[in-house]
């Protein structure tokens, strides 16, 4: 971990102006009429034309925005409930192989090397009358297919200075899709097919049919988190991965709807040794979703039936809620 006060020692002049912005206007929303005004009088926040700015006064890269419908496949950023975020930026170049050719890519490379952070923005509004949110600062920790990984820093001012392959928030980050301006090719495809795999996804995300059916019957087929009785959209989960027969025990599942069972996969709930629900923060923001914050799960009657401490502790532990937190 490196410290915000740390990651900033070495940067100094403008630089140093730019990056304090940044970090003192983390969790803003801001105009791009006033990131301008504020470029005019101090020091100058973006580049105009690109999503990656690297001023001619430094090697270093300062910051990166996102633009909505831009050229690069830029994915969701991921946020943790500790304020830091992850995201995956794409480079500068479409071929990834020519990545240090820009001097945009060389800039955020350089602060790789050398653990300088950059400013992140995320556009919200579109023209006109443009917005971004500002989250601040971050770590560039990597490089991978033309993605760079950038660590945002969290609250208390700490940033991973490395990717970690088995954090929730990555993975969501990592396998995240990007619209590929290409809403129309989708007439081109076999519709029928389409149907066919789109049926067969809902088929096996509803979980192996033996393990799916003692689940029912456990939990009289009702979700245990929403109480829904729409079997239709009943799903298997297990609450640690499948890893083949012995996954599909009966205290390695729950019985979920199909949209709970997704946060539950994302890492976005967990459920704590009281057996009840935990949230994310931006999920407990949701209406929708809000007052299942601490409500008890629904339990089978027969004890050797109820899911594993164990399993939901090692779940809750991947998906780093903290129930401390609420």
């Amino acid at each position: 971990m490196l410290k915000i006060e740390d990651a900033l020692r070495s940067i100094s002049g403008e630089h140093l102006a730019a990056l304090s912005w940044f970090n003192e206007n983390a969790g803003n929303r801001v105009t791009w009429i006033g990131i301008q005004e504020y470029s005019s009088e101090h020091a100058r926040l973006v580049n105009q034309a690109k999503g990656i700015y690297k001023p001619k006064y430094t090697s270093y890269a300062l910051s990166a925005r996102t633009i909505q419908d831009g050229p690069y496949p830029d994915k969701e950023v991921e946020f943790r409930d500790d304020g830091s975020w992850v995201a995956q930026y794409f480079q500068e170049n479409p071929d990834i192989a020519m990545r240090d050719r820009e001097a945009t890519n060389r800039g955020l490379v350089k602060c790789m090397e050398d653990q300088v952070p950059i400013g992140f923005l995320v556009k919200c509004k579109p023209k006109p009358g443009v917005e971004y949110d500002v989250l601040g600062l971050g770590l560039v920790v990597g490089w991978e297919a033309g993605y760079f990984t950038i660590e945002g820093f969290s609250s208390d001012g700490h940033a991973k200075l490395a990717t970690d392959p088995s954090d929730a928030a990555t993975i969501r980050a990592k396998h995240s899709y990007p619209s590929d301006g290409n809403e129309a090719s989708f007439l081109a495809e076999n519709f029928e097919d389409l149907r066919a795999k789109a049926v067969a996804v809902v088929a096996r995300r509803r979980g192996q049919a033996r393990f799916r059916a003692s689940l029912l019957e456990a939990y009289d087929a009702r979700c245990c988190i929403t109480g829904c009785e729409l079997k239709g959209v009943l799903e298997a989960a297990h609450i640690t991965p499948y890893l083949g027969n012995s996954s599909n025990h009966v205290q390695n599942g729950m019985l979920l709807r199909c949209d709970i069972h997704t946060l539950f996969d994302l890492g976005l709930l967990a459920i704590n040794d009281s057996y009840e629900v935990l949230l994310a923060k931006q999920v407990a923001a949701c209406p929708q979703y809000k007052a299942l914050l601490g409500q008890k799960i629904l339990l089978p009657n027969h004890v050797a039936s109820r899911p594993s401490r164990d399993a939901l502790r090692i779940h809750r532990e991947w998906s780093k809620l903290n129930p401390a937190s609420y």
